[in-house]
């Protein structure tokens, strides 16, 4: 069969006819100009000042309208490509000026806690330090980081402040991940793993456990840092590691549950002087707290000669007053921690109504005679009683603080158990 030969281009001394996607976007710039020209003929000239956007369309159209003439060229027999000029430009990769920044991973207005942050910059660090690994032994340690980055972003569930399940996740599976390092990480990159290890057994695990022991030989630190340690060697810090990051666990989870126990008393105690309040408004003589004044006639909290609905209320709130005193005076004894579960504000929410409470109850026993020597004949003196009953549920509530900062203190490590034993008391 014999070869077809393509006919000879046509040179022409006029404008050859350009592709179809260029002499669309001409046309379309020139239709453009000549509708703004009209549009603008009648009106008075305004400012030049333009959007970007607008700008660009600008420009593109004078450089569409101004390009020379492309003469086409047919392609060759049996070849279906074709130039697309315009294809070509879309195609081109346009740089967004803020893909250099980086991501904030919480939006505007988004309230972030603490221990959020926190627990994202330990994911963050932990898989720094796994990244340059291979994806088989990386993807162990990505598992227990997504499952943190998923724990610690909104939204929560319904009672997390209550039980912590969001918080507990996201530490137990940066803690999983924090462990397993030891038993990825290049050769190099082990001597920082028992430097953690170390420290971390030192702070949590008593003088004589196994694994701190295992773990503080001389001789496993002389191979980890000639670069020689084994796999048995990676598996004993992996496995001290673990073991502390367990105890620092399980600490933050008995400071949550006296944390959780100060708030069910502070519930208890608002719901008994509620009740209080509105039997004595019900009924005031279940609550007799009036007395006999010094002129002889008969003294109520509440300013009135008999007893009123008011005289509970005004007791407990005089009450209530000096618990938030003690409260305040309480500040000065707190001690900060990194623990998402405070004590401070749950022993306060106890001691406001517990104030009221015994306030209510000690004016009631003092007005009823039982106390020798002790008498309330005027409205200031029942008043300054109020906020010293008041004041006085410290004497309950600072057993309650008293062992709750030891659990707190426990969070810290170096106030820990496995800390204090391991000074020795001649040194002490």
């Amino acid at each position: 069969m014999a070869a077809q030969t393509p006919p000879p281009i046509k040179k022409s001394t006029t404008e050859a006819k350009p592709p179809p996607g260029v002499a669309s976007a001409r046309s379309m710039a020139r239709g453009a100009g000549r509708s703004t020209a009209a549009a603008t003929a009648g009106k008075p000239r305004q400012s030049r000042t333009m959007t970007p956007g607008a700008t660009r369309g600008a420009k593109a159209a004078a450089i569409l309208a101004e390009e020379p003439a492309i003469e086409q060229v047919p392609p060759a027999s049996g070849t279906d490509e074709q130039v697309a000029p315009a294809a070509d430009a879309e195609a081109a990769p346009t740089v967004d000026e803020h893909e250099a920044e980086p991501a904030r991973w919480w939006n505007h207005g988004e309230h972030v806690a603490p221990w959020q942050v926190e627990v994202r910059h330990r994911v963050e660090d932990i898989s720094a330090q796994v990244s340059p690994l291979p994806a088989g032994p990386r993807s162990a340690v990505e598992r227990h980081l997504g499952t943190a980055r998923r724990a610690s972003m909104a939204p929560f569930p319904r009672w997390q402040r209550w039980n912590g399940t969001s918080i507990e996740t996201a530490w137990n599976a940066t803690h999983l991940a924090q462990a397993t390092l030891p038993l990825v990480v290049e050769t190099p990159a082990l001597p920082r793993q028992l430097v953690d290890a170390r420290r971390r057994a030192i702070m949590r695990l008593t003088k004589g456990d196994p694994l701190r022991l295992a773990v503080e030989e001389p001789e496993l630190g002389e191979r980890v840092a000639a670069h020689q340690a084994t796999a048995e060697d990676r598996q004993t810090i992996a496995a001290a590691l673990q073991a502390s990051l367990e105890l620092a666990d399980d600490e933050h989870r008995n400071l949550r549950d006296w944390r959780n126990r100060l708030l069910r008393v502070a519930m208890l105690a608002a719901l008994a002087l509620a009740l209080t309040i509105v039997a004595a408004a019900l009924r005031p003589e279940y609550l007799p707290l009036c007395g006999p004044s010094g002129g002889g006639g008969t003294l109520c909290p509440g300013g009135g000669a008999t007893a009123t609905s008011r005289d509970a209320g005004v007791v407990a709130f005089l009450g209530a007053l000096g618990g938030a005193l003690a409260a305040i005076i309480a500040m000065r004894r707190a001690s900060p921690g990194s623990s998402p579960y405070r004590i401070t504000p749950a022993l306060s929410l106890v001691r406001v109504p517990l104030g009221g409470l015994t306030a209510v109850v000690g004016v009631m026993l003092v007005q009823s005679g039982e106390v020798p020597g002790v008498s309330l004949t005027s409205a200031s003196q029942v008043a300054v009683f109020a906020l010293l009953f008041g004041f006085s549920q410290e004497l309950v509530t600072r057993l309650l603080e008293t062992r709750a900062r030891v659990v707190q203190d426990a969070t810290k490590g170096r106030s820990s158990s496995a800390d204090r034993q391991d000074v020795s008391p001649k040194a002490a």
